[in-house]
Protein backbone atom coordinates (compact mmCIF):
# COMPACT_ATOMS: atom_id res chain seq x y z
CA UNK A 1 0.00 0.00 0.00
CA UNK A 2 3.15 2.17 0.62
CA UNK A 3 2.95 2.79 -3.21
CA UNK A 4 -0.34 4.28 -3.48
CA UNK A 5 0.20 6.66 -0.14
CA UNK A 6 0.84 9.56 -2.45
CA UNK A 7 -1.99 9.02 -5.14
CA UNK A 8 -4.61 10.83 -3.44
CA UNK A 9 -2.71 14.19 -3.77
CA UNK A 10 -1.75 12.90 -7.43
CA UNK A 11 -5.15 12.59 -8.35
CA UNK A 12 -5.85 15.67 -7.12
CA UNK A 13 -3.33 17.88 -8.43
CA UNK A 14 -3.91 16.02 -12.06
CA UNK A 15 -7.97 16.72 -12.10
CA UNK A 16 -6.76 20.38 -11.59
CA UNK A 17 -4.57 20.72 -14.06
CA UNK A 18 -6.42 18.52 -16.70
CA UNK A 19 -9.82 20.76 -15.80
CA UNK A 20 -8.08 24.14 -16.77
CA UNK A 21 -6.46 22.89 -19.36
CA UNK A 22 -9.67 21.55 -21.50
CA UNK A 23 -11.52 24.52 -20.27
CA UNK A 24 -8.63 26.97 -21.86
CA UNK A 25 -8.42 24.63 -24.89
CA UNK A 26 -12.38 24.43 -25.66
CA UNK A 27 -12.27 20.74 -25.30
CA UNK A 28 -14.83 20.91 -22.94
CA UNK A 29 -18.53 20.06 -25.22
CA UNK A 30 -21.81 21.67 -23.56
CA UNK A 31 -22.94 18.24 -22.91
CA UNK A 32 -19.90 17.65 -21.10
CA UNK A 33 -19.96 20.43 -19.10
CA UNK A 34 -23.11 19.48 -17.58
CA UNK A 35 -21.42 15.79 -15.93
CA UNK A 36 -18.43 17.53 -15.22
CA UNK A 37 -18.98 18.56 -11.58
CA UNK A 38 -20.19 14.86 -11.18
CA UNK A 39 -16.82 13.30 -12.96
CA UNK A 40 -14.93 15.77 -10.67
CA UNK A 41 -16.60 14.72 -7.16
CA UNK A 42 -16.26 10.91 -8.41
CA UNK A 43 -11.98 11.64 -8.63
CA UNK A 44 -12.36 13.21 -5.10
CA UNK A 45 -14.06 10.72 -3.79
CA UNK A 46 -11.77 7.98 -5.23
CA UNK A 47 -9.04 9.95 -3.92
CA UNK A 48 -10.45 9.53 -0.21
CA UNK A 49 -11.27 6.20 -0.77
CA UNK A 50 -7.18 5.67 -1.58
CA UNK A 51 -6.47 7.72 1.42
CA UNK A 52 -8.66 5.74 3.91
CA UNK A 53 -7.49 2.59 2.75
CA UNK A 54 -3.31 3.29 2.11
CA UNK A 55 -2.58 6.35 4.44
CA UNK A 56 -2.68 4.60 7.24
CA UNK A 57 0.77 3.10 6.13
CA UNK A 58 3.63 5.67 7.39
CA UNK A 59 6.34 7.04 5.95
CA UNK A 60 8.29 9.76 5.09
CA UNK A 61 8.87 11.03 1.54
CA UNK A 62 11.18 13.77 -0.79
CA UNK A 63 14.11 13.53 2.17
CA UNK A 64 11.67 13.82 5.06
CA UNK A 65 10.03 16.94 3.32
CA UNK A 66 6.78 15.45 3.32
CA UNK A 67 5.34 13.01 6.08
CA UNK A 68 2.07 10.46 6.33
CA UNK A 69 1.04 9.36 9.55
CA UNK A 70 -2.36 9.63 11.32
CA UNK A 71 -2.45 13.65 11.86
CA UNK A 72 -1.86 13.37 8.28
CA UNK A 73 -4.70 10.80 7.08
CA UNK A 74 -7.55 12.82 9.27
CA UNK A 75 -6.30 16.09 7.97
CA UNK A 76 -6.69 15.13 4.38
CA UNK A 77 -9.57 12.53 4.67
CA UNK A 78 -11.62 15.83 6.15
CA UNK A 79 -10.52 18.24 3.41
CA UNK A 80 -10.92 15.30 0.55
CA UNK A 81 -14.56 14.15 2.22
CA UNK A 82 -15.51 18.20 2.64
CA UNK A 83 -14.73 18.96 -1.53
CA UNK A 84 -16.43 16.01 -2.63
CA UNK A 85 -19.38 17.63 -1.21
CA UNK A 86 -18.94 21.16 -2.26
CA UNK A 87 -18.75 20.06 -6.01
CA UNK A 88 -21.73 17.96 -5.13
CA UNK A 89 -23.81 20.36 -3.45
CA UNK A 90 -22.80 24.07 -5.34
CA UNK A 91 -25.61 25.86 -7.49
CA UNK A 92 -23.35 25.77 -10.70
CA UNK A 93 -25.36 28.41 -11.92
CA UNK A 94 -24.45 30.73 -9.51
CA UNK A 95 -20.66 30.08 -10.03
CA UNK A 96 -18.80 32.64 -12.42
CA UNK A 97 -16.70 29.72 -14.06
CA UNK A 98 -17.13 26.10 -14.25
CA UNK A 99 -13.60 25.31 -14.88
CA UNK A 100 -11.91 27.49 -12.73
CA UNK A 101 -14.82 27.04 -9.70
CA UNK A 102 -13.55 23.00 -10.62
CA UNK A 103 -10.18 23.39 -10.33
CA UNK A 104 -9.43 26.19 -7.65
CA UNK A 105 -10.80 23.83 -5.09
CA UNK A 106 -8.84 21.03 -5.99
CA UNK A 107 -5.66 23.72 -6.02
CA UNK A 108 -6.84 24.57 -2.26
CA UNK A 109 -7.33 21.10 -1.35
CA UNK A 110 -3.57 20.24 -2.73
CA UNK A 111 -2.58 23.03 -0.34
CA UNK A 112 -4.19 22.01 2.70
CA UNK A 113 -2.79 17.95 1.77
CA UNK A 114 0.82 19.27 0.93
CA UNK A 115 0.28 21.23 4.58
CA UNK A 116 -0.92 18.58 6.26
CA UNK A 117 1.80 16.06 5.14
CA UNK A 118 4.31 18.87 5.83
CA UNK A 119 7.51 17.17 7.37
CA UNK A 120 9.60 20.98 7.46
CA UNK A 121 8.75 24.73 7.20
CA UNK A 122 9.16 25.31 3.13
CA UNK A 123 6.11 22.53 2.73
CA UNK A 124 4.10 24.27 5.61
CA UNK A 125 4.39 27.84 3.87
CA UNK A 126 3.74 26.38 0.24
CA UNK A 127 1.19 24.34 1.36
CA UNK A 128 -0.49 27.51 2.87
CA UNK A 129 0.36 29.84 -0.18
CA UNK A 130 -1.29 27.11 -2.08
CA UNK A 131 -4.69 27.40 -0.93
CA UNK A 132 -4.62 30.83 -0.49
CA UNK A 133 -3.61 31.46 -4.08
CA UNK A 134 -6.72 29.92 -5.08
CA UNK A 135 -8.80 31.73 -2.64
CA UNK A 136 -7.58 34.67 -4.77
CA UNK A 137 -8.55 33.72 -8.16
CA UNK A 138 -12.31 32.25 -6.87
CA UNK A 139 -12.86 35.71 -5.92
CA UNK A 140 -11.11 37.81 -8.81
CA UNK A 141 -13.44 36.06 -11.12
CA UNK A 142 -16.36 38.50 -9.63
CA UNK A 143 -14.69 40.98 -7.28
CA UNK A 144 -11.37 41.90 -8.87
CA UNK A 145 -11.49 45.43 -6.21
CA UNK A 146 -11.69 42.94 -3.51
CA UNK A 147 -8.98 40.17 -4.76
CA UNK A 148 -6.60 42.64 -4.44
CA UNK A 149 -7.12 43.94 -1.49
CA UNK A 150 -6.90 40.15 0.03
CA UNK A 151 -4.50 39.44 -2.09
CA UNK A 152 -2.22 42.49 -0.62
CA UNK A 153 -2.92 41.32 2.65
CA UNK A 154 -2.19 37.95 2.08
CA UNK A 155 0.97 39.20 0.99
CA UNK A 156 1.41 40.81 4.38
CA UNK A 157 0.51 37.94 5.93
CA UNK A 158 2.73 35.57 4.15
CA UNK A 159 5.55 38.70 4.66
CA UNK A 160 4.85 38.13 8.63
CA UNK A 161 4.55 34.09 8.38
CA UNK A 162 8.51 34.04 6.25
CA UNK A 163 10.07 36.56 8.69
CA UNK A 164 8.97 34.46 11.69
CA UNK A 165 9.76 30.80 10.26
CA UNK A 166 13.21 32.05 9.05
CA UNK A 167 14.30 33.46 12.81
CA UNK A 168 12.78 30.01 13.74
CA UNK A 169 15.07 28.05 11.10
CA UNK A 170 18.36 30.53 12.34
CA UNK A 171 17.05 29.85 16.01
CA UNK A 172 16.89 25.86 16.12
CA UNK A 173 19.21 25.22 13.37
CA UNK A 174 17.11 22.83 11.10
CA UNK A 175 14.06 23.26 9.43
CA UNK A 176 12.67 19.81 9.88
CA UNK A 177 9.71 20.09 12.46
CA UNK A 178 10.59 16.69 14.69
CA UNK A 179 14.43 17.80 14.94
CA UNK A 180 13.17 21.32 15.77
CA UNK A 181 11.00 19.86 18.63
CA UNK A 182 14.18 17.75 19.78
CA UNK A 183 16.39 21.19 19.63
CA UNK A 184 14.16 22.92 21.62
CA UNK A 185 13.95 20.25 24.30
CA UNK A 186 17.19 21.47 25.62
CA UNK A 187 15.78 25.38 24.85
CA UNK A 188 14.59 28.46 26.92
CA UNK A 189 12.26 30.61 26.25
CA UNK A 190 13.44 34.27 24.98
CA UNK A 191 12.69 36.86 23.50
CA UNK A 192 14.49 36.29 20.45
CA UNK A 193 11.80 33.21 20.21
CA UNK A 194 8.87 35.20 21.14
CA UNK A 195 9.14 37.65 18.65
CA UNK A 196 8.92 35.51 15.48
CA UNK A 197 6.47 33.32 16.85
CA UNK A 198 4.77 36.48 17.26
CA UNK A 199 4.44 37.07 13.69
CA UNK A 200 3.98 33.35 12.67
CA UNK A 201 1.08 33.02 14.69
CA UNK A 202 -0.66 36.63 13.14
CA UNK A 203 0.13 35.73 9.76
CA UNK A 204 -1.97 32.82 10.46
CA UNK A 205 -4.56 34.74 12.23
CA UNK A 206 -4.85 36.97 9.34
CA UNK A 207 -4.95 34.06 6.73
CA UNK A 208 -7.30 31.92 8.72
CA UNK A 209 -9.70 35.34 9.44
CA UNK A 210 -9.23 35.42 13.02
CA UNK A 211 -11.21 38.79 14.84
CA UNK A 212 -10.29 41.09 14.76
CA UNK A 213 -7.58 40.24 11.62
CA UNK A 214 -10.48 39.31 9.05
CA UNK A 215 -10.73 42.96 7.56
CA UNK A 216 -9.78 41.60 3.98
CA UNK A 217 -11.21 38.02 4.52
CA UNK A 218 -14.50 38.45 5.37
CA UNK A 219 -15.69 41.52 2.71
CA UNK A 220 -13.76 38.91 0.05
CA UNK A 221 -16.00 36.09 0.74
CA UNK A 222 -19.08 38.45 0.79
CA UNK A 223 -18.58 39.30 -2.33
CA UNK A 224 -17.10 36.05 -3.85
CA UNK A 225 -19.63 33.53 -5.51
CA UNK A 226 -20.85 30.69 -3.14
CA UNK A 227 -18.21 28.48 -3.88
CA UNK A 228 -15.49 31.21 -3.66
CA UNK A 229 -16.64 32.03 -0.41
CA UNK A 230 -16.30 28.82 0.86
CA UNK A 231 -12.70 28.12 -0.55
CA UNK A 232 -11.98 31.44 1.66
CA UNK A 233 -14.08 30.90 4.92
CA UNK A 234 -13.22 27.06 4.87
CA UNK A 235 -10.29 25.52 3.15
CA UNK A 236 -7.78 29.04 3.69
CA UNK A 237 -8.54 28.86 7.03
CA UNK A 238 -8.27 25.31 7.22
CA UNK A 239 -4.97 25.52 5.76
CA UNK A 240 -4.20 28.26 8.02
CA UNK A 241 -4.89 26.12 10.92
CA UNK A 242 -3.45 22.71 9.87
CA UNK A 243 0.07 24.83 9.57
CA UNK A 244 -0.83 26.37 13.22
CA UNK A 245 -1.46 22.69 14.77
CA UNK A 246 1.71 21.24 13.23
CA UNK A 247 4.30 24.60 13.90
CA UNK A 248 2.82 24.83 17.54
CA UNK A 249 3.23 21.13 18.23
CA UNK A 250 7.08 21.41 17.13
CA UNK A 251 6.46 24.58 19.96
CA UNK A 252 5.09 22.63 22.73
CA UNK A 253 8.68 22.83 24.49
CA UNK A 254 8.66 25.94 25.28
CA UNK A 255 4.57 27.07 25.04
CA UNK A 256 5.96 30.38 26.91
CA UNK A 257 6.66 31.91 23.73
CA UNK A 258 3.35 31.67 22.13
CA UNK A 259 0.29 30.65 24.88
CA UNK A 260 -0.26 34.14 25.79
CA UNK A 261 -0.01 36.00 22.50
CA UNK A 262 -2.60 32.74 21.65
CA UNK A 263 -4.83 32.88 23.91
CA UNK A 264 -5.86 36.43 23.41
CA UNK A 265 -5.84 36.29 19.54
CA UNK A 266 -7.84 33.21 20.45
CA UNK A 267 -10.53 34.98 23.33
CA UNK A 268 -10.79 37.85 20.27
CA UNK A 269 -11.80 35.30 17.58
CA UNK A 270 -14.61 33.26 19.92
CA UNK A 271 -16.28 36.63 21.38
CA UNK A 272 -16.03 39.08 18.43
CA UNK A 273 -17.08 36.16 15.78
CA UNK A 274 -19.80 35.39 17.83
CA UNK A 275 -21.15 39.53 18.68
CA UNK A 276 -20.61 40.40 15.05
CA UNK A 277 -22.76 37.07 13.88
CA UNK A 278 -25.60 38.55 16.13
CA UNK A 279 -25.24 42.08 14.64
CA UNK A 280 -24.80 40.97 10.97
CA UNK A 281 -27.72 41.29 8.77
CA UNK A 282 -27.06 39.54 5.98
CA UNK A 283 -26.80 35.95 6.18
CA UNK A 284 -23.65 35.11 4.15
CA UNK A 285 -21.90 37.99 6.81
CA UNK A 286 -23.46 35.78 9.48
CA UNK A 287 -22.16 32.92 8.45
CA UNK A 288 -18.97 34.04 7.76
CA UNK A 289 -18.83 35.37 11.27
CA UNK A 290 -19.79 32.15 12.80
CA UNK A 291 -16.53 30.44 11.43
CA UNK A 292 -14.90 33.23 12.64
CA UNK A 293 -15.60 32.46 15.71
CA UNK A 294 -15.22 28.86 15.76
CA UNK A 295 -12.04 28.87 13.69
CA UNK A 296 -11.28 30.74 17.94
CA UNK A 297 -12.27 27.38 19.40
CA UNK A 298 -9.64 25.50 17.22
CA UNK A 299 -7.38 28.43 18.29
CA UNK A 300 -7.70 27.98 21.58
CA UNK A 301 -7.66 24.61 21.71
CA UNK A 302 -3.31 25.06 21.29
CA UNK A 303 -2.87 27.14 24.44
CA UNK A 304 -3.21 24.17 26.13
CA UNK A 305 -0.17 22.75 24.86
CA UNK A 306 -1.15 18.73 25.33
CA UNK A 307 -2.67 16.12 23.18
CA UNK A 308 -5.75 16.53 24.62
CA UNK A 309 -6.48 20.02 23.64
CA UNK A 310 -4.73 19.45 20.40
CA UNK A 311 -6.28 16.81 19.49
CA UNK A 312 -9.84 18.34 20.30
CA UNK A 313 -8.87 20.91 17.95
CA UNK A 314 -7.86 18.51 14.97
CA UNK A 315 -11.00 17.11 15.24
CA UNK A 316 -12.82 20.25 15.41
CA UNK A 317 -11.16 21.67 12.46
CA UNK A 318 -12.87 18.54 10.40
CA UNK A 319 -16.46 19.85 11.57
CA UNK A 320 -15.52 23.31 10.67
CA UNK A 321 -13.72 22.71 7.17
CA UNK A 322 -17.02 20.49 6.04
CA UNK A 323 -19.81 23.15 7.77
CA UNK A 324 -17.57 26.54 6.55
CA UNK A 325 -16.86 25.48 3.10
CA UNK A 326 -20.10 24.10 2.09
CA UNK A 327 -22.41 26.04 4.11
CA UNK A 328 -22.54 29.23 1.49
CA UNK A 329 -22.64 26.79 -1.46
CA UNK A 330 -25.55 25.25 -0.19
CA UNK A 331 -27.03 28.56 1.09
CA UNK A 332 -26.73 29.34 -2.94
CA UNK A 333 -27.67 33.19 -4.43
CA UNK A 334 -29.69 34.11 -1.35
CA UNK A 335 -29.54 37.86 -2.77
CA UNK A 336 -32.05 40.68 -0.71
CA UNK A 337 -30.15 39.82 2.71
CA UNK A 338 -32.59 37.78 5.15
CA UNK A 339 -35.20 38.15 3.32
CA UNK A 340 -33.87 36.11 0.29
CA UNK A 341 -34.03 32.84 2.55
CA UNK A 342 -37.81 33.75 3.31
CA UNK A 343 -39.76 30.66 2.88
CA UNK A 344 -36.68 28.49 2.28
CA UNK A 345 -37.82 25.64 4.40
CA UNK A 346 -40.80 24.71 2.22
CA UNK A 347 -39.55 25.60 -1.09
CA UNK A 348 -35.68 23.62 -0.88
CA UNK A 349 -36.21 21.81 2.21
CA UNK A 350 -33.16 19.78 1.84
CA UNK A 351 -30.93 23.05 1.10
CA UNK A 352 -32.74 24.85 4.02
CA UNK A 353 -31.95 21.60 6.41
CA UNK A 354 -28.44 22.12 5.07
CA UNK A 355 -28.10 25.52 6.21
CA UNK A 356 -29.34 25.27 9.09
CA UNK A 357 -27.22 22.30 9.92
CA UNK A 358 -24.41 24.64 8.50
CA UNK A 359 -24.86 27.45 10.69
CA UNK A 360 -26.13 24.95 14.42
CA UNK A 361 -22.54 23.41 13.69
CA UNK A 362 -20.61 26.42 13.34
CA UNK A 363 -22.30 27.84 16.43
CA UNK A 364 -21.87 24.87 18.77
CA UNK A 365 -25.56 23.64 18.69
CA UNK A 366 -25.53 20.27 20.27
CA UNK A 367 -26.30 17.39 19.37
CA UNK A 368 -23.71 18.61 16.06
CA UNK A 369 -20.08 18.05 15.31
CA UNK A 370 -19.41 21.87 15.64
CA UNK A 371 -20.94 21.29 19.99
CA UNK A 372 -18.66 18.29 20.44
CA UNK A 373 -15.63 19.54 19.53
CA UNK A 374 -15.67 22.92 21.10
CA UNK A 375 -16.79 20.56 24.39
CA UNK A 376 -13.47 18.64 23.88
CA UNK A 377 -11.39 21.74 23.62
CA UNK A 378 -13.58 23.14 26.65
CA UNK A 379 -13.10 19.70 28.68
CA UNK A 380 -8.47 20.48 27.49
CA UNK A 381 -9.43 23.88 28.59
CA UNK A 382 -10.57 23.52 31.59
CA UNK A 383 -7.94 20.34 32.83
CA UNK A 384 -4.88 22.75 31.92
CA UNK A 385 -6.40 25.82 33.87
CA UNK A 386 -7.85 27.98 31.46
CA UNK A 387 -10.32 28.84 33.00
CA UNK A 388 -11.05 32.61 31.88
CA UNK A 389 -10.55 31.34 28.09
CA UNK A 390 -12.89 28.64 28.80
CA UNK A 391 -15.79 31.19 30.14
CA UNK A 392 -14.61 33.53 27.05
CA UNK A 393 -15.25 30.75 24.91
CA UNK A 394 -18.91 29.82 26.36
CA UNK A 395 -19.94 33.56 25.93
CA UNK A 396 -19.24 33.34 22.47
CA UNK A 397 -20.89 30.44 21.70
CA UNK A 398 -24.06 32.07 23.53
CA UNK A 399 -23.76 34.88 21.53
CA UNK A 400 -23.74 32.86 18.20
CA UNK A 401 -26.67 30.65 19.00
CA UNK A 402 -28.25 33.82 19.44
CA UNK A 403 -27.77 34.67 16.28
CA UNK A 404 -28.94 31.92 14.24
CA UNK A 405 -32.39 31.93 15.58
CA UNK A 406 -33.06 34.77 13.54
CA UNK A 407 -32.01 32.94 9.98
CA UNK A 408 -34.07 30.03 10.83
CA UNK A 409 -37.01 31.77 11.91
CA UNK A 410 -36.44 33.13 8.56
CA UNK A 411 -36.09 30.02 6.55
CA UNK A 412 -39.02 28.15 8.04
CA UNK A 413 -41.25 30.75 10.03
CA UNK A 414 -41.75 33.45 7.23
CA UNK A 415 -43.97 32.95 4.14
CA UNK A 416 -42.28 32.24 0.97
CA UNK A 417 -42.10 35.12 -1.82
CA UNK A 418 -45.14 34.47 -4.73
CA UNK A 419 -44.69 32.50 -7.58
CA UNK A 420 -43.12 35.41 -9.68
CA UNK A 421 -40.47 36.34 -7.03
CA UNK A 422 -40.06 32.48 -6.19
CA UNK A 423 -39.17 31.90 -10.61
CA UNK A 424 -36.29 34.81 -10.08
CA UNK A 425 -34.84 33.72 -6.83
CA UNK A 426 -34.92 29.79 -7.05
CA UNK A 427 -33.55 28.64 -10.55
CA UNK A 428 -34.19 24.90 -10.65
CA UNK A 429 -31.46 22.88 -9.54
CA UNK A 430 -29.95 19.60 -10.68
CA UNK A 431 -30.29 16.32 -8.99
CA UNK A 432 -26.45 16.47 -8.43
CA UNK A 433 -27.21 19.63 -6.22
CA UNK A 434 -29.82 18.05 -4.46
CA UNK A 435 -28.59 15.01 -3.59
CA UNK A 436 -25.23 16.55 -2.62
CA UNK A 437 -27.67 18.93 0.29
CA UNK A 438 -28.96 16.08 1.78
CA UNK A 439 -25.26 14.40 1.40
CA UNK A 440 -24.31 17.59 3.06
CA UNK A 441 -27.16 16.95 6.15
CA UNK A 442 -26.20 12.94 5.97
CA UNK A 443 -22.15 13.86 6.98
CA UNK A 444 -23.06 16.58 9.66
CA UNK A 445 -25.34 14.30 11.21
CA UNK A 446 -22.82 11.61 11.11
CA UNK A 447 -20.08 13.53 12.53
CA UNK A 448 -21.73 14.58 15.67
CA UNK A 449 -23.04 10.84 16.01
CA UNK A 450 -19.70 9.14 15.68
CA UNK A 451 -18.07 11.91 17.97
CA UNK A 452 -16.35 9.26 20.21
CA UNK A 453 -14.85 7.47 17.78
CA UNK A 454 -13.99 9.98 15.15
CA UNK A 455 -12.63 12.04 18.33
CA UNK A 456 -10.22 9.30 19.07
CA UNK A 457 -8.91 9.36 15.32
CA UNK A 458 -7.87 12.73 15.68
CA UNK A 459 -5.90 11.74 19.63
CA UNK A 460 -4.49 9.67 17.84
CA UNK A 461 -3.56 12.68 14.99
CA UNK A 462 -2.35 14.64 17.87
CA UNK A 463 0.00 11.76 19.16
CA UNK A 464 1.88 10.59 16.03
CA UNK A 465 2.54 14.72 16.27
CA UNK A 466 4.40 13.78 19.48
CA UNK A 467 2.32 14.98 22.38
CA UNK A 468 1.50 13.36 25.49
Amino acid sequence: MKDFVLLPEALVAAAAVIVLAAGRLGWISPGARRSLPAVVALVTLVALAVELWAGATLGTYFSGGLVQDRFALFAKAAVLLTVTIAFAVVDWTAEDSLTIGLAMPLVATFGVMVAASAGDLVALWAGLELAAAAAVVMVALRRPDLALRLLVTGGVASAMLLTGLAFLYASAGTSSLATMRAVLFSGAPTMALAIPVFLVISGLAVRAALAPFQLASIPASLGASPLGAGLVLGLVAAAAATVAIKLLAALTPIPAVYSTYLEVVAALAMVGGGAAALAAQSPRARLAYLAAGQIGWVAAGLVTHYRSGLGGSLFLLGAFVVAATCGPAVMGRAEGGEHGLAGMGVLRPARAAGLALAMLSLAGAPPLAGFFGEFAVAAALAQSGHFALLALGVLGTALSLASVVGTLRTMYVQSPPDEARRTTRLPVLTGLSSFGAVAFCVVIAIYGILSSPILGLADQGAEALGLR
